[in-house]
């Protein structure tokens, strides 16, 4: 069986997203806040998490570097307004729809994600040590064992 998690606002987009993901064979699991979909993605596995938001209300945090931290091995899927812009953030999900959304679109995202080889998780980035985003060097000085 494959699960998934439907986060949106908006209780119809919500309840129609639901009924395109069971018609695919996915159990589906709906929430209504982001601290609701962070609660069940720390006790449950889903295959594919769907969100509205790329931001959990009222916080700083990302909510994509949340589900990653959280579910490192899910996919997540942005649902975009038509007249919405990409947010930021839109490289930290496996793939995006518009809603309305519709069957092909959600089975091509699924499938293919944005790289074409299936809605996966996306690896995370390298993390660096300074904001300049050099490594850090080791600054003591080893004594030489270089003969003269």
């Amino acid at each position: 069986m494959k699960y998934a998690l439907i986060y949106d606002d908006d209780a119809a987009a919500r309840r129609h997203s639901a009924t395109l993901l069971k018609s695919l064979g996915y159990v589906v699991a709906e929430t209504t806040t982001a601290q609701a979909t962070l609660n069940a993605t720390k006790a449950l596995h889903f295959d594919v998490i769907l969100t509205s938001s790329a931001h959990a209300a009222g916080e700083r945090r990302a909510l994509p570097s949340e589900l990653s931290r959280l579910a490192p091995d899910t996919a997540t899927v942005l649902l975009l307004d038509e007249d919405e812009p990409f947010p930021p953030l839109y490289h930290a999900f496996s793939a995006t729809v518009t809603k309305p959304v519709t069957v092909r679109a959600l089975r091509h995202a699924l499938e293919f994600g944005l790289d074409g080889t299936g809605a996966r998780p996306v690896p995370p980035t390298v993390r660096f040590e300074r904001r300049d985003g050099q490594r850090r060097r080791h600054t003591r000085n080893a004594p030489s064992t270089r003969l003269a």
